[in-house]
This record gives C-alpha cells, sequence and structure tokens, in this order.
C-alpha cells in the first residue's frame, strides 16, 4: 500500500519521507487556516449587516442579499456553487440559449455527487469537504514539488503565499479550485519525474475540471522535449502525450451527443460575458464600489501578468508558457472579470514569492494579501462579487 501512495503522490522511493517535517509543517498550516478562515467568515457574516452589493447594475436582478445564519457549511454556498450542485443534482441541460449549466465542467459535480450519500444526501457538505480535501492534497504536492525541483525555496513557504492569496477562500468552497489546483500540481509532479503517461492522466482529468486544464498539456510537451529531444516527438515515445486532452474533448463530445453542437460550450459562454470581444460600457465607472473592484481585478491581472513573464525568465520556461497561456484564455474576452481566481490556481507564482530574497517583500507579499484576503471572504460571504 505505502509504495501504491508514493507512486500517486509523487514520491520518489528511498528519498526523503512522504510525510517529511516539511510537509507537515505545510499541513499543519493549511488545518489551521480552515479553522481560522472560516471562524472569521461565520463572525463576519453575522456580525456585519450589509447593503446590497452595488459593483455592477446587473446585480440587483439576479443575486438576493445573503440572510444571516450560523449555518457554517451553507457559507461556502455562493455564486457558481449553484451551478455545481444543480449539475450533481440534476445533471446537464439547456433549456433554451440562454445561460446554462453546460459550461461547468463534469469533474467535480460528479465527484459530489457520487460522494453525497456518504453525507447524508448533503451535496453541499458533500462539496466542501471535497474541496478542503483536495486543499490538503493539493498543499502536500506543492511542497513535495519545491522539496525534489526547487530545493533553494523553504519547501513550506509557497504554502503560506497560497493560502494567503485573496481569493484563497474559494478553495474551501464548493468550487472546483482545490481540485484542479491537485491535478496541476500532480501533472507537473509527474512530468518533471519523466513519467509522462500518469501526468498526461492528470493533464486529461485537469482538462475536465476547468478548461485551462488542457494547457497543461504545453507544460507536458516542453518537459517531454527537455528530458528526450524533440526528435522524440515523431517517435512512440509521444504516444502517452495524446492523452492529455482526452477530458476536454470527452465533454465537448458529450455536448455534440446530448445537445447536437459540439462547440456548445463556447456559443453559452457569451451569455456569461465571456465572447471574446470587449465589452466598452463595461469599462464604464459607475459608482464607487464598481471603480474599486476594478482596481482590484486589475490589480490581480497586472500582477499576474507580471509574475508570468517572470515565471517565463527565471524560474522554468514551461511554467511560464503555461501561467501566460492560461491568463490568455479569459484576458481575450475583453474583461479582467474573475481574474483573482483564475490566478490563484496558476501555482508558479507562489514558488516566486518564495524565493524573494528579502524578508521584508516577503512580509509586505503576506501581509497585503492577508488583508484582501479578510476582505474577500466578507465580500464572498454576503454574496458581494468577489471573482
Amino acid at each position: 500500500m505505502r509504495p501504491l501512495i508514493d507512486k500517486i503522490l509523487g514520491q520518489r522511493p528511498m528519498t526523503s519521507p512522504l510525510f517529511s517535517p516539511p510537509v507537515q509543517r505545510s499541513l499543519a498550516m493549511t488545518a489551521w487556516w480552515l479553522v481560522l478562515v472560516n471562524i472569521f467568515a461565520l463572525i463576519a457574516f453575522n456580525r456585519l449587516s450589509l447593503a446590497p452589493d452595488l459593483a455592477f447594475t446587473w446585480m440587483a436582478d439576479i443575486v438576493d442579499p445573503a440572510q444571516q445564519s450560523w449555518n457554517l457549511i451553507n457559507l461556502h454556498n455562493r455564486w457558481d456553487s449553484y451551478w455545481y450542485l444543480d449539475i450533481a443534482k440534476n445533471g446537464y441541460y439547456l433549456r433554451g440559449p440562454t445561460i446554462s449549466n453546460v459550461v461547468f465542467f463534469p469533474l467535480y459535480p460528479l465527484l459530489m455527487r457520487y460522494t453525497a450519500p456518504l453525507f447524508g444526501g448533503d451535496l453541499v457538505l458533500a462539496g466542501w469537504i471535497l474541496s478542503c480535501l483536495f486543499l490538503f492534497l493539493a498543499v502536500l504536492l506543492l511542497t513535495r514539488l519545491v522539496q525534489e525541483f526547487h530545493p533553494q525555496i523553504e519547501s513550506s513557504l509557497p504554502t503560506a503565499f497560497l493560502l494567503v492569496h485573496p481569493a484563497a477562500f474559494f478553495l474551501n468552497a464548493v468550487y472546483s479550485e482545490s481540485l484542479f489546483l491537485t491535478l496541476s500540481l500532480a501533472a507537473v509532479l509527474w512530468a518533471r519525474r519523466r513519467n509522462f503517461l500518469i501526468a498526461s492522466l492528470c493533464v486529461a482529468l485537469a482538462s475536465a475540471t476547468r478548461v485551462i486544464g488542457v494547457f497543461l498539456a504545453i507544460i507536458l510537451v516542453i518537459e517531454f522535449v527537455h528530458a528526450y529531444g524533440w526528435r522524440a516527438l515523431f517517435s512512440r515515445r509521444v504516444w502517452p502525450l495524446m492523452l492529455s486532452p482526452l477530458g476536454i474533448l470527452a465533454f465537448f463530445l458529450f455536448h455534440w451527443i446530448s445537445f447536437g453542437d459540439f462547440f456548445l460550450y463556447l456559443h453559452v459562454q457569451t451569455f456569461f460575458g465571456r465572447n471574446f470581444s470587449v465589452d466598452f460600457e463595461e469599462l464604464a465607472i459607475q459608482t464607487n464600489p464598481d471603480l474599486a473592484n476594478m482596481i482590484i481585478e486589475f490589480g490581480h491581472t497586472v500582477l499576474a501578468v507580471l509574475l508570468g513573464l517572470i515565471t517565463l525568465c527565471r524560474v522554468r520556461f514551461s511554467y511560464g508558457i503555461y501561467m501566460l497561456l492560461a491568463l490568455a484564455v479569459p484576458l481575450s474576452t475583453g474583461s479582467t472579470l474573475g481574474i483573482p481566481r483564475y490566478s490563484m490556481v496558476l501555482f508558479p507564482m507562489y514558488l516566486i514569492a518564495a524565493s524573494l530574497p528579502s524578508p521584508v517583500h516577503r512580509g509586505a507579499w503576506l501581509f497585503g494579501s492577508a488583508l484582501f484576503l479578510a476582505l474577500d471572504i466578507i465580500r464572498f460571504t454576503h454574496h458581494y462579487w468577489v471573482s
């Protein structure tokens, strides 16, 4: 059993223990983080009586103000959680050319559906527990990645930067972020270890979780060439890489069989404001909350792109290409909405943060991120727009 666990989690036999001191520190940090952020969220939600969000005019028609409650479980059910719960309960449907659940990828809601019986059929509780479990796995994998391939970085420090990311509360919400981050890190670990079969299977699962999962295949291709040379791309050795896009291809094929449209995902995305064009009306500042939200989203965008470029030049080429392509997808729609959450799962940024030479700069990053994390927890629990 132990060799199997080691294999799944990227452990090299006869090397450092699976639960080495850095891993233990990272997992303990995550456990404390879960306790503290949820206590903070519950108290802030019931202490603050906030007016409805005024950042966007369209919110008044579709968002109901959150009613105060001490129900800790339901605190993690906000915004897109509705769609994951809807898929887990009712499956996919298309009711006319409008907003529909077909744009949400299947792996996370399927896991919710099949684990809900373990929690009395409570889908919200199942989703929350799954997100927490995958968060622990992601932290373990991140620490292992740093231990094995970035030994110049203190192993548990990237975890600290991950947990204080302003959008980090999504990692324990009924969202697919923790699952996607786990699969991303597993794919990178296996690719760096030159086991491209398992790495490709992880990418296939990631591409069944979020659309940017398919861009993890870029890391695999670059690492494959780095390991075996570009001529190997024309040899039999390359066949595992062809498994990488199976997740997203299966999802699109399902759309074609069930709804008669292979590109249904792209078509329905336009009703979610993702139509690959710039909406200049969206850029018009209407209220102070709107301006504050735009400053936050734009700031995250600039920082994420800058970190992608630094990763490309100074950390690892494959990581940087992946980051920039993953950011290009949402930015190509002409909007920065959602960038904080989209960028939060791009693991190379935490390697950069942890490798800052100055303790002052690292402390400033951690302190600033923690402040915005607190703000985003308050916004998320009160049904304000976060990301």
